[in-house]
């Protein structure tokens, strides 16, 4: 019996000694506090890169094509451009509604000097008139031209973006899918300040 109690108890200590030893080897799982952590990531930095430069390149090309007519492009810069086309965008948003009210002596404000007096000549009047597919219309003055040409031509314009014809001279234009343009309007920058002018006739 002493003999048994001897042996049962060394067994008992070797295999204390042996879990000890074990134990030692074993990291804690949660102790995270040598490991080294990742920075944080700000999400706005993160994605803001691509999506600005997206942009930027869709808007440059835009002010590419508006400026190709120019000799020199500096003559017009990306600032410039972009507070001409929100005003002739704005202009051409007002006469929309000038349009459907048939209002011709609000048009009138939005038109250039020049164009009102070459559309006042009856000799001119007459070569617009004959232009026209109903030649029971008559054209006797800017008020027939307005109602009768002006309108319209533009009841279902859709401008999409400007032309440079010069620093003072825009071509409001719609861009068709296979990149033809559509002009339905002519500006001119005359004291600060943009005006359509009426194409002639040839």
């Amino acid at each position: 019996m002493e003999k048994f109690i001897k042996t049962l108890f060394f067994t008992v200590l070797v295999g204390c000694l042996v879990f000890s030893c074990k134990s030692a080897d074993i990291q804690p799982e949660n102790d995270v506090s040598e490991a080294p952590q990742p920075d944080p990531v700000n999400e706005d930095e993160a994605f803001s890169d691509e999506p600005e430069f997206i942009e930027e390149t869709v808007f440059d090309e835009e002010y590419l094509r508006s400026v190709n007519e120019l000799t020199d492009i500096a003559e017009v810069s990306v600032d410039e451009f972009t507070a001409d086309k929100a005003e002739i965008l704005e202009i051409i948003s007002a006469l929309s509604e000038v349009m459907e009210e048939r209002d011709f002596d609000a048009w009138k404000e939005y038109i250039t000097p020049e164009s009102l007096e070459y559309y006042s000549n009856p000799a001119n009047l007459r070569a617009a008139q004959k232009k026209l597919p109903d030649k029971t219309v008559q054209l006797k003055g800017p008020r027939d031209y307005f109602l009768n040409v002006f309108i319209p031509s533009r009841r279902r314009s859709q401008v999409d973006e400007i032309r440079y014809i010069s620093k003072t001279n825009i071509k409001a234009v719609e861009v068709r899918e296979d990149d033809t343009l559509i002009v339905y309007y002519y500006f001119r920058k005359i004291n600060g300040k943009w005006l359509v002018h009426l194409p002639e006739i040839n």
